[in-house]
């Protein structure tokens, strides 16, 4: 019998479930209390439940049904680009002079290989590190350490992002990524497990697609990054930015935001959540129906056509005219500003004429327009743009009354970029199987 998660439900359904159980409906609100606020991630936490019914609660339904695998840690200054440890650890960190990165260990890694959709990527690869668990002392010693240098680095303005790698039941892992900007606390949530877009510099798509993510899988990406933070941190916002393309996944990230945005749920505003798209344009026009004063991302990655369907090939089918054409209808339906995620790749996408073509092509457009130099993925050969002509492309969209935002690349020298820890476990357990069939 398959173990359901509290998770994916929604007041509505947890109150009906109580009924069910012979429960009166206010349970509801005390379980969803004890999850959202609380923190709780196993039914015997829920110490103002009877046992009796906890019981019940055990044997068809469970609160968590993820498992934090790992953690890489990266700290950044601003204006400076080195990176410092966080903790000691069993795993050797980043390359001398770059960024220092430590991963945590929650439990071992799977022994088993996952199931392969959409095949393997070829060449050599830079595999995880095996790690042996400390002991119970060692780790309470560990965590008490790590908060005494999260509080250290904190109140010296050093961000923190830290990059979970989620374990699912079916034993496939996915990513989300906690990022800090000052106050701002943000969680990076994937909605499928892969990605069937194939972007050509997105380490997501080069395993395929496995399947969509459950409403559950995605609100417990959340909960966890929340469950990890100090206790002076709130988790200020939510972007669906992670492996996957959430339009694709439509019905649960939408159930997913509402739990999220709840205030039965992590009560995160409307505004502070952030729904990514490669342009889906009838996912576009749904969303735009729904109600949910949120915000969409377009990636956009490019100023025309050609340029855009060598690097995403669903473009074929789409068409980027079409794609700015639902952007304006999503704004004049939901009168929210779109911004478009662009990628910068050196000899691609990132000329003066490149940039003049963005420009020409969001005219009129209510948008603001994310910049980001790309992360070098092995199996696709990229690499940023310099500093001089990210600077000089953006002077040139500002220069044309386009906002512009520049965001900073973190954990590229440590595979941290979207997908690629997950394909590095991958790759990992892989060598581990040709090993032990030779």
């Amino acid at each position: 019998m398959e173990i359901q998660s509290i998770t994916g439900m929604s007041l509505p359904e947890l109150e009906a479930l109580c009924v069910s159980i012979g429960e009166p409906v206010y349970r509801a609100k005390q379980i969803l209390s004890w999850i959202y606020e609380k923190g709780a991630t196993a039914f015997d936490e829920m110490s103002n439940l009877s046992k009796n019914f906890r019981k019940q609660l055990e044997e068809k339904y469970q609160v968590f049904q993820t498992k934090v695998d790992s953690i890489v840690q990266i700290t950044e200054q601003p204006g400076c680009n080195q990176a410092t440890s966080l903790i000691s650890s069993h795993l050797q960190g980043g390359k001398a002079g770059g960024e220092i990165t430590t991963l945590v260990s929650a439990h071992p890694p799977p022994l088993t290989p996952p199931t392969r959709g959409g095949g393997r990527s070829g060449g050599g690869a830079e595999l995880l590190p095996t790690f042996q668990s400390p002991s119970q002392g060692k780790r309470e010693e560990e965590g008490k350490n790590l908060a005494q240098k999260k509080r250290l680095l904190q109140d010296n303005k050093l961000d923190i992002t830290e990059k979970f790698l989620i374990h699912l039941p079916d034993e496939n892992v996915i990513e989300c990524v906690l990022l800090r900007e000052g106050r701002k606390i943000t969680a990076c949530v994937s909605t499928q497990v892969g990605c069937a877009m194939a972007c050509r510099f997105c380490a997501s798509g080069v395993l395929g697609l496995e399947r969509n993510l459950t409403v559950g899988e995605i609100v417990e990406q959340a909960l966890h990054v929340k469950n990890h933070l100090q206790h002076d941190e709130r988790l200020t916002n939510i972007v669906f930015m992670g492996i996957g393309e959430p339009l694709k996944n439509y019905d649960n990230v939408v159930k997913a935001v509402r739990i999220l945005n709840a205030e039965w749920g992590l009560g995160i505003g409307a505004r502070h959540i952030t729904v990514s798209t490669v342009g889906i344009i009838e996912g576009m026009r749904r969303l735009a129906q729904e109600g949910i004063q949120i915000n969409l991302a377009i990636s956009l990655h490019a100023p025309n056509d050609i340029i855009r369907s060598k690097r995403i090939p669903s473009n074929k089918k789409i068409g980027i005219n079409n794609i700015i054409a639902a952007a304006r209808e999503y704004f004049k339906t939901t009168r929210r500003d779109i911004s478009f995620e662009y990628i910068l790749i050196d000899g691609v996408n990132a000329s003066k004429q490149d940039a003049e073509s963005l420009a020409r092509l969001l005219k009129g457009v209510q948008c603001n327009v994310n910049l980001l130099p790309v992360n070098p993925v092995e199996e696709f050969h990229l690499k940023p743009p310099s500093q001089e002509t990210i600077e000089m492309f953006c002077k040139t969209l500002e220069k044309h009354g386009i906002v512009v935002t520049l965001r900073k690349r973190k954990g590229d020298n440590i595979k941290a970029a979207c997908g690629q820890l997950r394909l590095q476990r991958h790759k990992f357990l892989w060598k581990k199987e040709e090993l032990f069939v030779k």
